[in-house]
């Protein structure tokens, strides 16, 4: 977990941070959510998130049309708030371009149709083409190598695994340049913490398979503060022991050990309790009278707190217990 981050105080961002602030007050906080996860129903539920802007429809379908609203607000935020420089912006948004090169390379080698984010740095019908057995030369650098690449390397091996991880390294490796490029520790920090839960989650995958050494050659990610070497030797090796021996006593310790550990439902629980690590990392930007941290917080905090009501509110569809989902969710 990334240390005591010294905060920039960034003027050109006044403007921004002015409209992170009135927007503050909506974020959903602990208790609703615990509020949200007791309640009878899934109506009851949606009651509750109501005064925070989650005014879901009925079934999943009202649901899923809901969160995509919400995702579809936060990036036009974005674009109103941030300079026009592009830096902050295109780090925010480049996830959305990986995951659908993702979506088109899978969809080109299955023949399976995947829908597609509007809402990256590349429109999306670069990534249709592609789909559709396109010159991976159309998409805009890097995109447009990694693609070839990856494409090269699944007719040598003619499996999607190492296809799909290739992606996720390429998507952490441009992230760790451009927050170079940028220059501020927070962002830097909290790309640390995002590898870190990637990685043990990566840990956790590879001690549930039936051949790990295979999936752990390729599995973790570099960077982040974990011993990613310790991490891939316990892997390989399915020790699960000394995985939970490195985790100990340490920052992931909560969040961790029940999914290395082998416990039911532990790698859901450290999805969600990564999430709640996320949100407390975040927090530290309320410190900052102005400046850019403000404006990332606002954004990943919105992030990580959809991802938190979908699980809650989809829990309540599906008529999961109170105890167990606010188990999950660490409450």
């Amino acid at each position: 977990m990334p240390a005591r981050i010294k905060l920039s105080g960034d003027p050109a961002y006044i403007y921004a941070v002015g409209r992170v602030r009135a927007r503050e007050t909506r974020l959903v906080d602990e208790r609703a959510l615990r509020d949200a996860a007791e309640a009878a129903d899934y109506r009851g539920a949606v009651e509750v998130l109501r005064e925070f802007g989650y005014d879901a429809g009925s079934g999943v379908a009202g649901l899923r049309g809901m969160l995509e609203e919400r995702d579809a607000e936060l990036r036009r935020f974005l674009a109103e708030s941030l300079p026009r420089d592009g830096g902050l912006a295109r780090y925010l948004l480049i996830a959305v371009d990986y995951a659908n090169l993702k979506a088109a390379l899978v969809s080109r080698l299955s023949g399976h149709p995947f829908d597609y984010d509007a809402g990256g740095t590349v429109p999306v019908e670069g990534f249709e083409a592609l789909a559709g057995g396109g010159d991976p030369a159309e998409l805009p650098e890097p995109l447009d190598s990694l693609a070839e690449e990856l494409l090269e390397e699944y007719e040598d091996e003619r499996d999607p695994f190492p296809l799909q991880q290739g992606v996720d390294r390429a998507l952490y490796q441009r992230r760790r340049e451009l927050a170079d490029e940028i220059g501020l520790p927070f962002l830097t920090g909290y790309l640390e913490l995002e590898t870190d839960l990637v990685n043990l989650a990566a840990l956790a995958r590879c001690l549930a398979a039936p051949d790990p050494g295979e999936l752990a050659r390729r599995a973790f990610i570099d960077g982040g503060g974990l011993d990613v070497a310790r991490l891939r030797e316990a892997a390989r090796n399915g020790d699960r022991e000394a995985a939970a021996d490195h985790l100990r006593g340490g920052d992931y310790a909560e969040a961790a050990l029940p999914a290395v550990e082998g416990a039911a439902g532990g790698l859901e629980a450290l999805g969600l309790r990564g999430s709640r690590l996320k949100l407390d990392y975040l927090a530290r930007a309320r410190l900052a009278a102005f400046g850019a941290e403000p404006v990332i917080a606002y954004y990943y905090t919105r992030r990580n707190e959809l991802e938190l009501v979908r699980f809650v509110l989809i829990g309540k569809l599906n008529d999961l217990p109170a105890g167990r989902l606010k188990a999950r969710l660490g409450l």
